[in-house]
């Protein structure tokens, strides 16, 4: 296990240098670009190569919005953290800050968006959904913005994809995208350590 941890561990470095050098300034996005580019790999094949830069995967209006106010509380009332998170907005109905809440959590929680899921992995492990929500449409629009100086360089696709390829060989094994995102963000901490200390 060692020696396929040091494999994973040197496949990262290699990705976090080969991210840094089209998105220098970029550190946020290591993991989510590293973490979704895997995920898709394991478990989407082709499709995650037009899927990590469109819009429809993160928090697509058509797949948030059009939802019923039925659909929306059962979400909150069936997941037990968003329940005793938002325990107040759910007994008194409040619709108008559910639904709202709903469009930040539902495309990491629902449709477990690998990119949203890693973009927002620490607070889902604390299970801070407040703390999601107040920085979604921000976090989103810098990654967003950072990502879109991509979209002219294959270069950086065809990277992005050997380097996914490699990861998901090595951790074929894990079958959920948890495990993929807990193990991926264990090796990207002391890369990241490593590199900076």
């Amino acid at each position: 296990m060692l020696t396929k941890k040091k494999a994973i561990g040197d496949i990262v470095e290699d990705g976090i240098q080969f991210i840094a050098r089209f998105l220098p300034k970029a550190t946020n996005l290591y993991f989510p670009l590293l973490s979704a580019a895997v995920v898709w790999a394991l478990q989407r094949h082709e499709e995650w190569k037009e899927k990590i830069f469109s819009w429809d995967v993160w928090a697509d209006p058509s797949a948030v919005h059009v939802k019923s106010d039925e659909y929306i509380l059962h979400f909150f009332k069936e997941n037990p953290n968003l329940r005793s998170a938002f325990r107040e907005e759910i007994e008194n109905e409040n619709f108008t800050s559910l639904r709202r809440f709903f469009s930040c959590l539902y495309p990491i929680i629902g449709l477990e968006d690998p990119f949203l899921s890693a973009l927002f992995y620490e607070e889902m492990e604390n299970k801070n959904y407040r703390k999601i929500v107040e920085e979604f449409e921000e976090r989103i629009s810098k990654a967003v913005q950072d990502i879109q100086t991509l979209d002219e360089k294959p270069k950086f696709l065809e990277g992005l994809e050997s380097i996914a390829k490699e990861l998901a060989s090595l951790i074929s094994d894990m079958v959920t995208q948890k495990s993929v995102q807990n193990v991926l963000a264990e090796v990207i901490k002391q890369q990241m350590e490593k590199k900076n200390g």
